[in-house]
């Protein structure tokens, strides 16, 4: 409980003394934060730190949104909780991302990564699924298409049974790779 109260005055404070600030401002605040985040020689978590670089990146894009880094730091913003485990706060930046950005070069994988966290941090998998689908629908070409199609058809499944498949699909194989030789 207390982690939290000092998250959320920690992330008050920033709001507050981030009214006025300058566009450099700003990029030397998460610049400095993003430095901090990531020379953590534990490289444990960071949640405060993690969540007010968050903060920093969603600031930025809302004040200056314009700017040509304002739909990179929304991304970064969303796959910052995405990593950290976020998953409502992950999907309501993607949605935004998504609903600003919609011909942006990263609007491809905003899409797949909402779905992906609906996926995997959400545990739903209606949602993923009809997101996973709509992907497909959308950019049928993309790098990610064969890990949406995949998804969908592991979505429901449990480890256990993904591995069966797995195996099945491998015994398979080998038994066609032994017949082609015995042919040969």
């Amino acid at each position: 409980m207390q982690r939290i109260l000092t998250a959320f005055f920690l992330s008050a404070l920033l709001i507050f003394t981030a009214c006025g600030e300058s566009r450099e401002d700003k990029l030397a605040k998460i610049k400095d934060l993003e430095a901090r985040l990531l020379s953590d020689s534990t490289k444990a978590k960071d949640e405060v730190a993690a969540y007010n670089l968050q903060v920093a990146y969603t600031d930025f894009q809302e004040s200056f949104p314009d700017d040509e880094l304002a739909p990179e730091y929304l991304f970064k913003a969303a796959n910052l909780g995405i990593n950290m485990g976020w998953g409502e706060p992950s999907i309501k930046i993607l949605e935004k991302f998504i609903d600003l950005f919609p011909n942006h070069q990263r609007a491809p994988e905003a899409l797949f990564y909402e779905a992906y966290v609906y996926d995997n941090i959400e545990n739903n998998d209606v949602k993923a699924g009809e997101i996973y689908r709509d992907f497909l629908v959308k950019y049928p070409n993309h790098a990610f298409a064969p890990s949406a199609d995949a998804s969908i058809k592991a979505l429901g499944k449990s480890d256990e049974d993904l591995i069966k498949e797995f195996e099945q699909m491998n015994s398979k194989a080998d038994s066609i790779s032994k017949d082609t030789s015995v042919a040969s």
